[in-house]
């Protein structure tokens, strides 16, 4: 059976959408509501001051209190909530999307809204409770629903200071929960797992050297030693572009023991996989 759609969700990872009851709002006019709506999720519940808004939407300008700029994006806005939600009244209390106007400010309330990437952010540190638990089967099934949420990065596209900040802080906890998933499977053998979910990491960080290993561990394990090669040459080739630095000591070491023969038929372990490059 088919899960009922909330009847408010924001999806933030990639194109930034709102949609009320299955219905994506499509007309967005021209100018800052969009980027307000943006900005006051971050914050919903706060009052954020006109000063701060104006500051981050129109980084650029000089502020005036005499300026229309915000009062027009906050009109705006109002407007499309309210097409997406006819009837509602302020004291309904069921889920709704408001923008209240504050003496200093502008309060975004977000009431029973499905946000994505604060579905993703609770996922995750439920995994990470499971996993400080020791259970790593409840830790692996939370961290496999918060990935599959990520679909792209944070308000993709969007280049203000603060979307690049927040974009960056999930994407950290992406890496953590890939690197999670990654050494879950290598402990439970499954190499075809392990190979998707370094296929993800290298997406999200081209130069991730554990994954480059975890994929050497796998080929070294089942013999396919050109396949490490391909993987190390691959490793020494992006870190030497990107970063101006060689493989670390484990993975030269873990590449040796692999192209040797020493991984194949071996148990499919984590030697090398917690090595830290020394500071």
């Amino acid at each position: 059976m088919t899960a009922k759609a909330p009847p408010i969700a924001i999806r933030a990872f990639g194109t930034f959408e709102l949609v009320f009851d299955g219905r994506p709002v499509e007309q967005w006019k021209a100018g800052k509501a969009r980027n307000l709506l943006q900005f006051l999720l971050l914050r919903h519940g706060r009052v954020v001051s006109r000063d701060a808004l104006f500051e981050a939407l129109w980084p650029d300008v000089p502020w005036s209190s005499g300026s229309s700029s915000l009062k027009v994006a906050a009109h705006m806005l109002r407007r499309i909530l309210h097409a997406g939600q006819p009837g509602l009244r302020t004291d309904d209390s069921g889920p709704r999307l408001l923008l209240h106007t504050r003496e200093h400010g502008y309060l975004l309330e977000a009431a029973g809204v499905s946000l994505d990437y604060e579905t993703f952010t609770d996922l995750v540190d439920q995994a990470h409770a499971a996993q400080l638990r020791g259970d790593r089967g409840a830790a692996s099934a939370r961290y496999r629903q918060a990935v599959e949420l990520y679909r792209e990065d944070f308000l993709a596209g969007e280049h203000y200071d603060w979307a690049a900040v927040q974009r960056e802080w999930l994407r950290s906890r992406l890496l953590c929960a890939l690197a999670c998933l990654v050494e879950t499977d290598l402990l439970e053998g499954d190499h075809l797992g392990v190979i998707n979910w370094c296929q993800r990491l290298l997406e999200a960080e081209p130069c991730h050297e554990e994954a480059f290993r975890a994929l050497m561990l796998v080929h070294g394990h089942l013999g396919q030693l050109e396949q490490v090669g391909r993987w190390y040459r691959l490793c020494v080739s992006r870190l030497r572009t990107h970063l101006h630095i060689a493989p670390d000591l484990a993975t030269r070491r873990l590449y040796r023991q692999a192209v040797g023969g020493g991984l194949t038929g071996q148990p499919c372990g984590l030697p090398g996989m917690t090595s830290r490059r020394p500071a």
